[in-house]
């Protein structure tokens, strides 16, 4: 039987954007790209009656295209700075181009018979670039080229993970013209626009405007077109944090939570200017399960047949759920994650991996997933895949997890571990294929990996983040670490080591200032000093106030209090960074901190920096980067735990 290897997830064919299209399915496959050390999309057009997938557009680039009820578009950077090439794409694979916007275009939906509706990014140095001729434009051009040795920040946020220093961005709302795409925006330019629904001739959406600082208290907007009149239905005096909004049967209900942004969302209808609560909801409404083996877009709610239908988590599973403006029922959960959703009549498909297999598209028939396509069945053929086996601990609450037992497992021999800890922390793991942990586990490690405090899908007093960081959920983590080895005793607890990014990466900057029993560590992507990650990461301002916590002097002492750089000198465990030049949700400097500290205390520790890439190394970095972070990893922890 075949080992999983460090290179695995090159193999991998990664599908997305689950869409219906007539009687067929359309979706994107992404494939690893070694020779330009990057990726490359495949559009797909399956037809699951007649059993017949072909590909109807293979350019070797990245896919960004929008399926609305008659026509699918394609949209591509155009030569000009700036600008977006828009195409109708036949089910034949012609293109045939119809405009080029001056404008970084989002989704394209269908609104009325005259227009289509979209977002695009504008920036307040220049918010109308999208009216100036070519001269204007050439002369903007020039300006930025004249100032790209200058980074100037006069708002917040000022930079964002993955797109970079958006200081003066705003995601304005346009209409699009149906036969010339001529863009007419809606609103101010000032306005960052949220989520949308549309009901006949208005536009609603959740819209935050502002001039240098932006808080997380959207307010609800509605655009009629009609009368060309924009008008702000409710405003937000910190009462909710709005998270989306929908019609269904005429009526316009908004997701939102009151205490805490990461709390589940309450469903509430718009009213007669209030907010009327209709269903109360511990859900998050997304698929929070994470794997290494995903990548793409996809949708997190869509309607059908009367209903809403949502992807949410609960106990480490995702779920369909439906809302039928009253209550929500449960549709299907497999063990496994639903990764995107489509109907085709009432046909349900899913883009799901089952049964600790990769992804694949499925019809759900009387509750059950029949495959549709077997892309990947043939990569996990004779290869060893370590089955997770699930154990329960109790810490003021319980705490699910699961062991992966390692390759060639023998009941009468010692095996080292590695303790893995998830990012979030409002994700969550569950019994889905993870390359690095079936790396680890063919490598011949015992690998233990657990939900604590502050995790998804168990609710919300679990997921109450506000000060149960760096206490009840490092109860929950020695816990289990102590259970796995009552359950397991072939794990050498002498040869433990853990490893996390984000969370994972704090929890274990944590674990290394309060303990010395893990042998080494390797911490990604990490926080060490929450009150400076306070002042500089992309989030930090939301993570504040998403707990109900002001910014006061309590709450800067707690985040001071639950810094593992407060801690330093306690560190001592052999310790590998991993961490990212461009990362914005958890800065470089984090890593610098706490590495500097194990130099000064004469501890073993190595910092190795992934330039040009950000918080998502590990998921959908450069393919290179990605096998040398895994190589950096596990050479740390076979140098500690195998002697």
């Amino acid at each position: 039987m075949k080992k999983v290897g460090i290179d695995f997830f090159t193999k991998v064919r990664f599908l997305s954007k689950l869409e219906s299209f007539g009687k067929d399915l359309l979706f994107i496959e992404t494939d690893t790209d070694m020779e330009n050390n990057g990726y490359k999309q495949k559009l797909h057009k399956l037809d699951p009656a007649a059993g017949e997938d072909r590909i109807i557009l293979d350019n070797g680039k990245r896919l960004n295209i929008d399926v609305l009820e008659d026509v699918i578009l394609l949209k591509e950077p155009a030569e000009e700075g700036m600008s977006t090439r828009i195409s109708v794409l036949g089910t034949d694979g012609t293109v045939t181009e119809k405009a080029v916007l001056p404008l970084g275009i989002g989704k394209i939906q269908t609104f009325n018979e005259t227009s289509y509706l979209t977002t695009a990014t504008v920036n307040m140095r220049c918010p109308d670039y999208f009216k100036l001729d070519k001269a204007g434009r050439d002369a903007y051009a020039q300006e930025l080229k004249d100032n790209e040795d200058y980074i100037v920040l006069d708002e917040y946020p000022f930079f964002f993970n993955g797109a970079g220093f958006i200081n003066g961005d705003r995601n304005n709302l346009f209409l699009l013209d149906r036969e010339t795409f001529e863009p007419r925006r809606i609103g101010p330019a000032t306005m960052d626009t949220e989520s949308i629904a549309v009901n006949g001739d208005r536009v609603y959406f959740l819209g935050n405007d502002f001039d240098s600082f932006k808080g997380i208290y959207s307010d609800l907007y509605c655009y009629d077109a009609g009368t060309d009149e924009l008008t702000k239905l409710y405003k937000n005096d910190r009462e909710f944090y709005f998270k989306r909004i929908f019609f269904l049967d005429g009526k316009l209900y908004v997701m939102a939570s009151v205490k805490a942004l990461i709390d589940g969302s309450n469903i509430y209808e718009f009213r007669d200017g209030k907010l009327v609560m209709v269903k109360e909801s511990e859900w998050m409404f997304f698929n929070s399960l994470g794997s290494d083996c995903k990548y793409g877009a996809t949708k997190g709610m869509a309607p059908h047949g009367g209903l809403m239908y949502f992807l949410t988590t609960e106990k480490a599973r995702t779920l369909l759920v439906t809302f039928n403006g009253k209550d929500l029922e449960r549709v299907c959960s497999f063990r496994g994650s639903i990764d995107d959703f489509t109907f085709i009549g009432d046909d349900l498909y899913i883009i799901s991996m089952q049964d600790m297999k990769l992804q694949e598209v499925y019809r759900v028939e009387d509750g059950k997933a029949v495959p549709v396509t077997s892309l990947n069945t043939a990569l996990l053929e004779d290869t060893y895949v370590a089955d997770p086996e699930r154990y329960t601990i109790f810490n003021v609450h319980e705490v699910e997890g699961w062991a992966l037992k390692p390759y060639g497992f023998d009941p009468d021999k010692k095996y080292p571990c590695i303790l893995d800890i998830h990012g979030g922390p409002k994700s969550s793991y569950g019994e889905i294929f993870f390359h690095e942990m079936q790396l680890w586990a063919s490598e011949g490690y015992f690998v233990i990996y657990c939900n604590p405090h502050c995790s998804d899908g168990y609710g919300n007093d679990f997921a109450d983040y506000n000060e149960h960081y760096g206490s009840t959920d490092y109860g929950d983590i020695m816990k289990f670490v102590d259970r796995a080895l009552e359950l397991y005793p072939q794990i050498d607890p002498e040869k433990i080591g853990v490893t996390g990014g984000s969370y994972g990466g704090y929890m274990t900057n944590w674990i290394i200032t309060h303990t010395d029993r893990f042998r080494c560590a390797a911490s990604q992507r990490s926080i060490s000093n929450r009150y400076a990650d306070f002042f500089y990461s992309d989030y930090a301002f939301d993570c504040t106030y998403e707990n109900g916590i002001p910014l006061d002097d309590a709450a800067l002492k707690l985040f001071w209090d639950r810094s593992p750089i407060k801690f330093w000198d306690k560190a001592k465990t052999p310790t590998l960074f991993i961490h990212s030049t461009e990362d914005y949700r958890c800065p470089f400097p984090e890593a610098l901190q706490l590495y500097t500290a194990l130099k000064i205390n004469g501890a073993e520790t190595r910092i190795c920096l992934y330039k040009g890439e950000n918080h998502e190394l590990s998921r959908s970095g450069k393919p290179t980067h990605r096998i040398r972070r895994l190589r950096e990893i596990t050479s740390w922890m076979d140098k500690y735990l195998k002697d």
